[in-house]
Parts: C-alpha cells; sequence; structure tokens
C-alpha cells in the first residue's frame, strides 16, 4: 500500500484552483436543473450519467487521478472544490463515490499494475466504483464482513449497509476482517455471491444500498492491503469520505443563505421586505457565520486530507462534524424564513434540507466526530504531561 510512502501532492497554485472553482459552478450553475435534480430523485436517486458524462469531458472526474493514469494531476483538495459546488446544487452525480472513494482507494492502496488496471478508465467516467465504509465508523472499527484466506486470495463473507451508489457501480471496494487483521479488496459488482439490495432513504438525492457476501472470492490481484496496510488505507478512506461529505455540506449551506437571503428580499410583509426586519437579519447573519466557518474548516480538512491522508483526523472531524450540523441547522433556519412555502412539495427547499440531513449522518455522525476529536486531544495532552 502506498499511503505512507507515497510523496504528498500539494495540488494546483491558489489561482489555477480559482479557476476551477469557476468551471465547476458554471457547469453545475447550467447543467443542475431543478427538473434534472427532480429526474433523478424519480429514480430512486441513481446518478445522472448524462450529467458526469459532462463532468468527465471537462476533465473533473479524474481532476486527482495522475497524468500517467489520464488524469489531471491535482490533488484532493481540488477534487474538493468539485464536490463543494456539486453539493450546492445538489447535484446526482456518481462522482462522490467513485472518485472520492473507489478511484482513492486504488490511488492510495493500489500497486502499479493495479492503478494501471483500475485508474485510467475511473478518471475518464468509463467505469463507476463505490466503496463500503459504514461499519468502520465504530469505536473500535469492527467492520460487517469477515475474509478467509484461501489458496491464492480471500473468501468474503457477511454484510455491508449503507453503502452509496452500489447498485450503478461496476467495482466495490470492501474492507474485511481477518482475525486480528483486515484486508481491503475490489470486488466486481458481478461477482458470484454478492447480492445488493436498495436501502429507502428520506434524501432521495442519493441511492443507498446493502450489500451481503456470501462466499465471494477475491483473488490476491484484487487485493488493495492487509495488515496495518489495510488500517491506514481504511482509515484514509474514512477521512475521505467525512471531507468529501462536509464539501457537500458547505455548498448545501452557501446555497441555502443565497435562496434564504434572496426570498428574504422579495417576501413582503407590512408593506416592506421581510429581509428588512432586525429579527430576520440576525438569522441571516448567523447562517452566514455557519457558512463562512464550515468554510474555512474545510479548507484545513481537505488540505490534510490531500497530504495525510491516513492521519488527519482531528482536521477531517471538526470539518465534518461542525460543517453538516451548521448546514443542516441552516437549512431549518431557511425553511422557517421561507415560511409555507419552504415545506411544500413545489419549492426546492425540501431537497436541500434533507440532503443536509443525511450528510449529518454518513460517514460518521456528530458524536463520532466529537468523540474522535477528544480522544485525540487527550492522547496529545496526555504525551505532554507525561
Amino acid at each position: 500500500m502506498n499511503v505512507p510512502q507515497e510523496a504528498p501532492r500539494a495540488g494546483l497554485d491558489e489561482a489555477d484552483r480559482s479557476a476551477l472553482r469557476e468551471l465547476a459552478r458554471t457547469m453545475v450553475t447550467e447543467l443542475v436543473t431543478s427538473a434534472r435534480v427532480r429526474a433523478a430523485m424519480e429514480s430512486g436517486g441513481l446518478p445522472d450519467r448524462e450529467f458526469d458524462a459532462e463532468l468527465a469531458t471537462a476533465g473533473l472526474w479524474g481532476i486527482e487521478t495522475p497524468e500517467e493514469y489520464g488524469g489531471g494531476g491535482a490533488s484532493f483538495r481540488e477534487l474538493a472544490v468539485v464536490l463543494r459546488e456539486l453539493g450546492s446544487r445538489a447535484a446526482v452525480s456518481h462522482l462522490t463515490t467513485s472518485a472520492v472513494l473507489c478511484a482513492g482507494a486504488v490511488l492510495l492502496g493500489g500497486s502499479r499494475e493495479q492503478r494501471e488496471r483500475w485508474l485510467p478508465s475511473l478518471a475518464a467516467g468509463q467505469v463507476f466504483g463505490t466503496a463500503a465504509l459504514s461499519e468502520w465508523y465504530t469505536n473500535p472499527p469492527t467492520g460487517g464482513v469477515r475474509a478467509e484466506r484461501r489458496d491464492a486470495g480471500w473468501i468474503l463473507g457477511g454484510l455491508a449497509s449503507h453503502v452509496l451508489n452500489a447498485r450503478v457501480s461496476d467495482l466495490l471496494v470492501v474492507g474485511a476482517t481477518a482475525g486480528p487483521d483486515r484486508v481491503v479488496a475490489v470486488v466486481p459488482a458481478q461477482a458470484t455471491g454478492l447480492t445488493v439490495e436498495p436501502v429507502a432513504m428520506t434524501d432521495a438525492t442519493r441511492c443507498v444500498d446493502r450489500l451481503t457476501l456470501d462466499g465471494v472470492f477475491v483473488p490476491d490481484t484484487d487485493v488493495l492491503a492487509v495488515g496495518s496496510d489495510a488500517d491506514r488505507l481504511l482509515g484514509a478512506l474514512a477521512n475521505r469520505a467525512a471531507a468529501a461529505t462536509a464539501a457537500d455540506s458547505a455548498g448545501n449551506a452557501e446555497r441555502l443563505l443565497a435562496m434564504t437571503v434572496a426570498y428574504a428580499g422579495e417576501r413582503e410583509q407590512f408593506g416592506r421586505p421581510i429581509g428588512s426586519f432586525q429579527a430576520v437579519k440576525h438569522q441571516a447573519a448567523d447562517m452566514l457565520v455557519n457558512a463562512e466557518t464550515s468554510a474555512a474548516l474545510l479548507d484545513d480538512a481537505v488540505r490534510a486530507a490531500a497530504t495525510e491522508p491516513a492521519t488527519c483526523d482531528v482536521a477531517v472531524s471538526m470539518a465534518k462534524e461542525y460543517g453538516c450540523e451548521r448546514a443542516a441547522t441552516n437549512a431549518g433556519v431557511a425553511l422557517q424564513l421561507h415560511g409555507g412555502i419552504g415545506y411544500t412539495w413545489e419549492h426546492d427547499l425540501h431537497v436541500y434540507f434533507k440532503r443536509a440531513k443525511l450528510n449529518e449522518f454518513l460517514f460518521g455522525d456528530g458524536r463520532w466526530h466529537r468523540g474522535r476529536i477528544a480522544r485525540a486531544l487527550a492522547g496529545t495532552a496526555g504525551q505532554r504531561a507525561g
């Protein structure tokens, strides 16, 4: 596995990153319409393949993938820029799992042969992937899948819940326990013994599934990491997933603020816009503070995740816990300030509200991330005292 050995990648400079943000923002604003999002919601949250193809054509799908494998050669920090813009319009995309989790796992843990085998097609948006991580957000992480050594490979069995986009993925990265050790493997979606079942969620902009593995054989050529290498890879993927969710919530919080400010300037009561009332101004100001603070924490988290993916726990947990909770708070305030219209199906506000609420629980809820921060700080204090 390459997490400890791989040289950190700083990514683009600030000017190029700003240009990337403008490109992503323009594409998302023009292509991710309310009608398009609602159509995807009606399909059960299946990723919008046409939109994903547009992202791939623009080079955004493989922006983090090294140039030698057909990508843009940037870093996770640049990928997070795109994810934030996707969140700002509740885009229904496979990018959030395929690039962040599947391609990320191969990039961080794969051998050169495995990278050459999978990264070019993942970077081009020709192959889609995801990862089963939910069971690893426990203390200590246990996992719901077991692995047993067999011939030149491993036999996997067990359950993995709340896996994003599994039913529409070609490759699934699965972590499993093997006695005291762990194994991380890439499982083809058509593998014998693998069953995928949809899970109903309130947020209809994402599709969530449950995996059942019954005697799934994975050859050694498809195994990314074993033992301590697997622990580091799973830790890195957990951080990437949490940071990506924080990026989605940061975009969500900004969009909710913009929608609320615009509505408060148009809606009149007692002969004046409601945005002129002091109470409304205070709530809008709180929404702004929430969005800007979340963005600052996110920037620290993605910078750390780009260079130290397995050891950036505190920065990522701070961004995930605060950013997702504050986005949900902004959603609640937005509903209140929009009055009855915000609760209607015809208005888009409920789409952002439900997405923000699911983000609070994806890849570690607030309690889990606060606990991780507390343990890390307690450990640091103990070292200083010693």
